[in-house]
């Protein structure tokens, strides 16, 4: 009955990826991938007999928004666990659009204040060199 099973899921094999399509297509080591099944009950790709895993295209979509969160957004893991709840993968997944909408708003803000953010960028500079200088000269005076 299991070998019946396997059957029928090899021959649909080609809408899963393994880990390792997984792995090359979001530049992570493989490693990352089974640590976030273990921190993630959501992320739970299907394992055959030979313990290969196979992940399906949500849980893929999952795979990009948890390293987005974790990589470009700096939270951390106890964060996106919290972020997460209890909610299952198809929840998690529709809510992630206000925080990309949120982003994109954020995006366009910061092209049109690009004059503006320049010359704080100018003024941040003269005030981290003048303490660049002012540390040199402390270092010096031992």
């Amino acid at each position: 009955m299991i070998f019946d099973k396997e059957v029928n899921v090899l021959k649909s094999i080609k809408k899963f990826k393994t880990i390792n399509q997984v792995a090359l297509n979001y530049k992570l080591p493989q490693h990352v991938l089974r640590f976030w099944e273990s921190k993630f009950k959501q992320l739970s790709p299907m394992k055959l007999s030979g313990k290969r895993r196979y992940y399906r295209e949500i849980d893929v979509q999952l795979i990009g928004y948890i390293k987005s969160l974790l990589h470009e957004d700096c939270i951390s893991i106890k964060g996106v666990q919290k972020i997460f709840g209890n909610q299952t993968i198809n929840q998690i997944l529709k809510s992630k659009d206000p925080i990309l909408k949120k982003k994109n708003v954020l995006a366009e803000k910061k092209t049109s204040d690009k004059t503006s953010s320049t010359n704080l960028n100018n003024e941040n500079k003269k005030i981290l060199k003048e303490l660049l200088s002012d540390l040199r000269n402390i270092k010096n005076s031992f």
